[in-house]
Protein backbone atom coordinates (compact mmCIF):
# COMPACT_ATOMS: atom_id res chain seq x y z
CA UNK A 1 0.00 0.00 0.00
CA UNK A 2 0.88 3.85 -0.62
CA UNK A 3 -0.92 6.85 0.23
CA UNK A 4 -1.75 7.36 -3.25
CA UNK A 5 -2.55 3.36 -4.27
CA UNK A 6 -3.37 0.39 -2.71
CA UNK A 7 -4.10 -3.26 -3.61
CA UNK A 8 -7.19 -3.96 -4.39
CA UNK A 9 -7.63 -7.16 -2.24
CA UNK A 10 -6.90 -4.86 0.91
CA UNK A 11 -9.71 -2.47 0.15
CA UNK A 12 -11.87 -4.24 3.08
CA UNK A 13 -9.21 -2.95 5.38
CA UNK A 14 -7.22 0.02 4.07
CA UNK A 15 -8.51 3.16 2.54
CA UNK A 16 -6.99 4.87 -0.06
CA UNK A 17 -7.74 7.39 -3.00
CA UNK A 18 -6.92 4.72 -5.49
CA UNK A 19 -7.20 1.11 -5.60
CA UNK A 20 -5.54 -1.36 -8.46
CA UNK A 21 -5.89 -5.25 -9.28
CA UNK A 22 -2.49 -6.80 -9.00
CA UNK A 23 -1.15 -8.72 -12.69
CA UNK A 24 1.36 -11.29 -12.27
CA UNK A 25 4.13 -11.08 -14.03
CA UNK A 26 7.29 -13.50 -14.24
CA UNK A 27 10.88 -11.87 -14.02
CA UNK A 28 12.64 -12.24 -17.96
CA UNK A 29 15.85 -11.09 -16.08
CA UNK A 30 18.06 -10.25 -12.23
CA UNK A 31 17.64 -6.79 -11.28
CA UNK A 32 17.34 -4.48 -7.95
CA UNK A 33 14.14 -3.75 -5.78
CA UNK A 34 14.13 -0.07 -5.39
CA UNK A 35 12.81 1.63 -2.18
CA UNK A 36 11.56 4.49 -4.14
CA UNK A 37 12.18 5.14 -8.26
CA UNK A 38 16.25 6.53 -8.21
CA UNK A 39 15.85 5.33 -4.34
CA UNK A 40 18.76 2.77 -2.71
CA UNK A 41 18.01 -1.36 -3.33
CA UNK A 42 15.89 -3.18 -0.86
CA UNK A 43 16.23 -6.35 -2.58
CA UNK A 44 16.23 -7.65 -5.87
CA UNK A 45 14.56 -10.07 -8.56
CA UNK A 46 16.11 -12.79 -10.26
CA UNK A 47 14.92 -14.95 -13.31
CA UNK A 48 11.66 -16.62 -12.23
CA UNK A 49 10.04 -14.68 -9.80
CA UNK A 50 6.64 -13.50 -9.68
CA UNK A 51 6.20 -10.13 -9.34
CA UNK A 52 2.34 -8.81 -8.41
CA UNK A 53 2.22 -5.27 -10.77
CA UNK A 54 0.28 -2.57 -9.34
CA UNK A 55 1.43 0.59 -11.11
CA UNK A 56 3.65 1.22 -14.28
CA UNK A 57 4.79 5.07 -14.52
CA UNK A 58 8.38 6.01 -15.95
CA UNK A 59 9.39 3.30 -17.03
CA UNK A 60 9.30 1.77 -13.39
CA UNK A 61 6.95 -0.90 -11.91
CA UNK A 62 5.79 -1.07 -8.76
CA UNK A 63 4.38 -4.26 -6.74
CA UNK A 64 5.56 -6.69 -4.36
CA UNK A 65 7.65 -9.85 -4.95
CA UNK A 66 5.93 -12.80 -3.89
CA UNK A 67 9.52 -15.02 -3.73
CA UNK A 68 10.28 -12.98 -0.85
CA UNK A 69 7.23 -10.12 -0.18
CA UNK A 70 9.12 -7.11 -0.60
CA UNK A 71 7.25 -4.07 -1.94
CA UNK A 72 8.91 -1.69 -3.93
CA UNK A 73 9.96 -0.36 -7.54
CA UNK A 74 11.81 -2.66 -10.35
CA UNK A 75 12.70 -1.82 -14.10
CA UNK A 76 9.93 -2.34 -15.99
CA UNK A 77 11.86 -4.47 -18.80
CA UNK A 78 12.56 -6.78 -16.22
CA UNK A 79 9.31 -8.76 -16.22
CA UNK A 80 7.15 -10.71 -19.11
CA UNK A 81 3.98 -12.89 -18.74
CA UNK A 82 3.70 -15.07 -15.52
CA UNK A 83 5.09 -18.20 -15.76
CA UNK A 84 4.54 -20.93 -13.35
CA UNK A 85 7.85 -22.35 -12.01
CA UNK A 86 8.94 -25.73 -11.19
CA UNK A 87 12.66 -25.81 -10.01
CA UNK A 88 15.05 -23.60 -8.80
CA UNK A 89 18.89 -23.00 -9.17
CA UNK A 90 20.78 -24.67 -6.35
CA UNK A 91 24.52 -24.05 -7.84
CA UNK A 92 25.89 -21.12 -7.85
CA UNK A 93 25.52 -20.18 -11.27
CA UNK A 94 24.49 -22.46 -14.11
CA UNK A 95 24.08 -21.88 -17.66
CA UNK A 96 21.16 -21.54 -20.13
CA UNK A 97 22.78 -23.44 -23.17
CA UNK A 98 21.14 -23.87 -27.03
CA UNK A 99 21.16 -27.15 -26.87
CA UNK A 100 21.35 -30.33 -24.19
CA UNK A 101 25.30 -30.45 -24.43
CA UNK A 102 27.79 -28.81 -21.46
CA UNK A 103 29.74 -27.17 -24.50
CA UNK A 104 26.79 -25.79 -26.54
CA UNK A 105 26.61 -21.71 -26.86
CA UNK A 106 25.50 -19.85 -23.55
CA UNK A 107 22.04 -18.11 -23.70
CA UNK A 108 22.58 -16.75 -20.34
CA UNK A 109 23.68 -17.29 -16.94
CA UNK A 110 21.27 -18.05 -13.94
CA UNK A 111 22.67 -17.46 -10.55
CA UNK A 112 21.36 -19.20 -7.58
CA UNK A 113 17.91 -18.92 -6.75
CA UNK A 114 16.82 -18.22 -10.13
CA UNK A 115 13.65 -20.23 -11.18
CA UNK A 116 12.99 -21.77 -14.10
CA UNK A 117 10.09 -23.93 -15.32
CA UNK A 118 11.25 -27.07 -16.92
CA UNK A 119 8.58 -28.84 -19.95
CA UNK A 120 11.03 -31.99 -19.57
CA UNK A 121 14.16 -33.71 -19.59
CA UNK A 122 17.16 -34.54 -21.93
CA UNK A 123 19.29 -36.38 -20.54
CA UNK A 124 21.35 -35.22 -17.98
CA UNK A 125 19.61 -31.81 -18.87
CA UNK A 126 15.83 -29.93 -18.37
CA UNK A 127 14.39 -28.23 -21.11
CA UNK A 128 12.82 -24.68 -21.13
CA UNK A 129 11.22 -22.26 -23.40
CA UNK A 130 14.36 -20.34 -23.43
CA UNK A 131 17.21 -23.30 -23.66
CA UNK A 132 18.47 -25.76 -21.34
CA UNK A 133 19.56 -26.42 -17.92
CA UNK A 134 21.96 -29.17 -16.29
CA UNK A 135 19.57 -31.13 -14.14
CA UNK A 136 22.22 -31.30 -11.10
CA UNK A 137 21.86 -27.09 -10.96
CA UNK A 138 18.52 -27.23 -9.91
CA UNK A 139 16.43 -28.53 -7.11
CA UNK A 140 12.52 -28.94 -7.35
CA UNK A 141 10.20 -26.18 -5.72
CA UNK A 142 8.38 -26.66 -2.91
CA UNK A 143 10.54 -29.93 -1.49
CA UNK A 144 12.00 -28.77 2.11
CA UNK A 145 15.45 -30.32 2.84
CA UNK A 146 17.11 -29.09 5.82
CA UNK A 147 20.48 -30.57 4.89
CA UNK A 148 20.25 -27.94 1.77
CA UNK A 149 20.67 -24.79 3.79
CA UNK A 150 24.01 -25.96 4.85
CA UNK A 151 24.74 -27.13 1.64
CA UNK A 152 23.59 -24.22 -0.45
CA UNK A 153 25.24 -21.73 1.98
CA UNK A 154 28.94 -23.29 1.47
CA UNK A 155 28.00 -22.62 -2.24
CA UNK A 156 28.01 -19.15 -1.68
CA UNK A 157 31.68 -18.73 -0.08
CA UNK A 158 33.53 -15.93 -2.31
CA UNK A 159 30.47 -14.53 -3.77
CA UNK A 160 30.71 -10.75 -3.38
CA UNK A 161 28.43 -8.43 -0.58
CA UNK A 162 26.21 -6.68 -2.44
CA UNK A 163 23.23 -3.93 -0.73
CA UNK A 164 19.48 -5.62 -1.51
CA UNK A 165 20.96 -8.96 -3.31
CA UNK A 166 19.74 -12.50 -2.95
CA UNK A 167 21.37 -14.44 -5.46
CA UNK A 168 24.30 -16.27 -6.44
CA UNK A 169 25.22 -12.92 -8.07
CA UNK A 170 25.81 -11.51 -4.51
CA UNK A 171 24.02 -11.41 -1.33
CA UNK A 172 23.54 -9.18 1.70
CA UNK A 173 23.57 -10.50 5.07
CA UNK A 174 19.86 -11.05 4.97
CA UNK A 175 19.94 -11.58 1.64
CA UNK A 176 22.57 -14.72 2.60
CA UNK A 177 20.13 -16.22 4.82
CA UNK A 178 17.05 -15.36 2.78
CA UNK A 179 19.11 -17.81 -0.24
CA UNK A 180 19.95 -20.98 1.61
CA UNK A 181 16.81 -21.14 2.94
CA UNK A 182 14.60 -20.35 -0.01
CA UNK A 183 17.09 -22.98 -2.16
CA UNK A 184 16.59 -25.31 0.29
CA UNK A 185 12.42 -25.47 -0.14
CA UNK A 186 11.74 -22.91 3.17
CA UNK A 187 10.23 -19.85 3.30
CA UNK A 188 11.64 -17.19 5.49
CA UNK A 189 11.57 -13.57 6.12
CA UNK A 190 13.90 -11.41 3.49
CA UNK A 191 14.47 -8.68 6.18
CA UNK A 192 17.10 -8.76 9.53
CA UNK A 193 14.72 -7.72 11.73
CA UNK A 194 12.44 -10.39 10.81
CA UNK A 195 14.68 -12.93 10.51
CA UNK A 196 15.82 -12.13 13.90
CA UNK A 197 12.31 -12.65 15.41
CA UNK A 198 11.38 -15.43 13.75
CA UNK A 199 14.39 -17.46 14.89
CA UNK A 200 13.26 -20.08 16.65
CA UNK A 201 14.76 -21.20 19.98
CA UNK A 202 17.78 -23.67 20.03
CA UNK A 203 19.59 -25.46 22.47
CA UNK A 204 22.59 -24.90 24.62
CA UNK A 205 24.98 -24.11 21.68
CA UNK A 206 24.16 -23.43 18.18
CA UNK A 207 24.21 -26.22 15.96
CA UNK A 208 24.95 -26.56 11.73
CA UNK A 209 21.62 -25.19 10.26
CA UNK A 210 20.62 -22.55 12.34
CA UNK A 211 20.78 -18.93 12.63
CA UNK A 212 22.81 -16.76 14.48
CA UNK A 213 21.99 -13.54 15.36
CA UNK A 214 24.64 -11.61 17.34
CA UNK A 215 24.57 -8.78 19.71
CA UNK A 216 25.01 -5.81 16.30
CA UNK A 217 22.55 -8.24 14.66
CA UNK A 218 24.97 -9.50 12.37
CA UNK A 219 23.96 -13.08 10.65
CA UNK A 220 25.60 -15.92 9.91
CA UNK A 221 24.44 -19.86 9.42
CA UNK A 222 26.31 -22.39 11.37
CA UNK A 223 27.66 -25.11 8.80
CA UNK A 224 29.21 -27.39 11.61
CA UNK A 225 29.56 -27.06 15.32
CA UNK A 226 32.37 -24.60 15.23
CA UNK A 227 31.95 -22.58 12.35
CA UNK A 228 29.80 -20.42 10.02
CA UNK A 229 29.10 -18.79 7.26
CA UNK A 230 28.23 -15.13 6.77
CA UNK A 231 28.82 -11.72 4.64
CA UNK A 232 31.83 -9.29 5.67
CA UNK A 233 32.19 -7.71 2.10
CA UNK A 234 32.24 -11.88 0.57
CA UNK A 235 30.45 -14.29 2.04
CA UNK A 236 32.69 -16.27 3.68
CA UNK A 237 33.32 -19.06 6.82
CA UNK A 238 34.79 -18.22 10.31
CA UNK A 239 35.03 -20.02 13.83
CA UNK A 240 31.66 -18.91 15.87
CA UNK A 241 34.23 -18.02 18.88
CA UNK A 242 35.47 -15.14 16.17
CA UNK A 243 32.67 -14.10 15.13
CA UNK A 244 31.37 -13.25 18.86
CA UNK A 245 34.68 -11.02 19.31
CA UNK A 246 33.85 -9.42 16.28
CA UNK A 247 29.88 -8.86 17.12
CA UNK A 248 29.14 -9.54 20.48
CA UNK A 249 27.66 -12.98 21.89
CA UNK A 250 24.79 -13.98 20.14
CA UNK A 251 21.38 -13.14 21.20
CA UNK A 252 19.11 -15.43 19.52
CA UNK A 253 20.02 -18.94 17.40
CA UNK A 254 18.01 -21.51 16.29
CA UNK A 255 16.33 -22.48 13.05
CA UNK A 256 13.81 -20.84 10.31
CA UNK A 257 11.22 -22.81 9.47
Amino acid sequence: MRADLTDLRLADRVFAPHYAEARTQTALAAGPVFDAPGGVPVSELVPGDTFDLLELSGGMAWGRSLTDGIVGYVAEGLLGEAVAATHIICAREATLGEAPDRNAATLAALPMGSRIAALGERGEFLLTDHGYVAADAVRPVGEPERAEVIAAALRMIGASERTGGRSGAGVDGAGLIFLAHDVAGFAVPRLPDLIAASVSAGGEAAVAGEVVVFADQHLAIMVDAVSAVHVKGRVGRERLSTLIERHGAPVAYGTLD
